[in-house]
């Protein structure tokens, strides 16, 4: 039990960090930029360049679409332990959580969670409003599913892909605690592998073997398939197995994660690298 009060508080420390700056609407309508930016930038270059070769599909702008969002909703809560563990070295917060007896992932859990939620929120908005922004802008149906079972079959496939993200997460900031510079660009160049490697614009099938291979086994991957058939093409089997394969891979990334991330802050404690300030 004290461990879920220790997650419960730093999820609180972490809405206020990401929203309590302002007032929660105007916070919320700030973060929902990034995405909608990614998501309508993504969206007009697919248009512009199926629309010169003539092969413009509705579907295929749902797909680009979806995976945009999804794209930009991992990013923006996988790599809040990074940067947690940045700011706090640098504001001198993050040591007096760090010389406490247990562990920081607990505080880190926390704060992803609370990440995730903005995050969801967020992603939510800026979908709905590209949906009705590129259909009037392109002035086709998009074939996006919208019904009672669809969005139950999307908050499934978010919390599903929670782990692997956190797991993701804990692999970032078992670095960060050693790091003295480059810990800010670090997140910048996994995103750009991510947005690559997850099917987030385009099927993992396009890319050479053995990448393709390695790109559909990924849990993001997955996850970002379970949430299209969700939302276009409907297939409750197709689904639950991309849902089964994201949870299985969401748990050895969370695994993973967490032995690297308490190996290394075991380490860090030994060293007394903590209070090094970055570069």
């Amino acid at each position: 039990m004290s461990s879920v009060r220790s997650v419960v508080a730093a999820v609180w420390v972490g809405l206020y960090h990401d929203i309590a700056w302002t007032t929660p609407v105007a916070g919320l309508a700030v973060r929902t930029v990034a995405p909608l930016a990614s998501v309508m930038t993504a969206s007009i270059i697919y248009w512009l360049g199926s629309t010169v070769s003539g092969s413009f599909d509705p579907y295929r702008l749902a797909y680009v679409l979806v995976g945009a969002t999804l794209y930009a909703h991992v990013a923006a809560y996988a790599w809040v332990p990074t940067v947690a563990i940045a700011e706090g070295k640098n504001l001198a917060v993050f040591p007096h959580i760090y010389i406490a007896p247990r562990s920081s992932s607990v505080y880190l859990a926390g704060r992803t969670l609370a990440a995730f939620l903005v995050s969801t929120t967020t992603s939510v908005i800026a979908l709905a409003s590209s949906f009705f922004v590129l259909g009037y802008l392109f002035g086709t149906s998009i074939p996006l599913r919208v019904s009672p079972e669809s969005c139950a079959m999307l908050a499934a496939a978010l919390v599903t892909n929670v782990p692997a993200s956190l797991g993701l997460g804990y692999v970032l900031g078992a670095y960060s605690l050693y790091a003295s510079k480059f810990e800010w660009a670090l997140p910048s160049y996994v995103a750009g592998l991510l947005m690559v490697f997850s099917g987030a614009l385009f099927p993992p099938s396009t890319l050479p073997w053995p990448l393709s291979s390695a790109s559909a086994a990924l849990p993001f991957t997955q996850f970002i398939d379970a949430a299209r058939q969700a939302l276009i093409y409907g297939s409750a089997s197709a689904f639950l197995v991309s849902l089964s394969y994201s949870t299985a891979g969401g748990a050895v990334f969370l695994a993973v994660g967490l032995l690297l991330y308490r190996a290394s802050e075991r380490r860090a404690r030994r060293d007394g690298v903590i209070d090094r300030r970055l570069a």
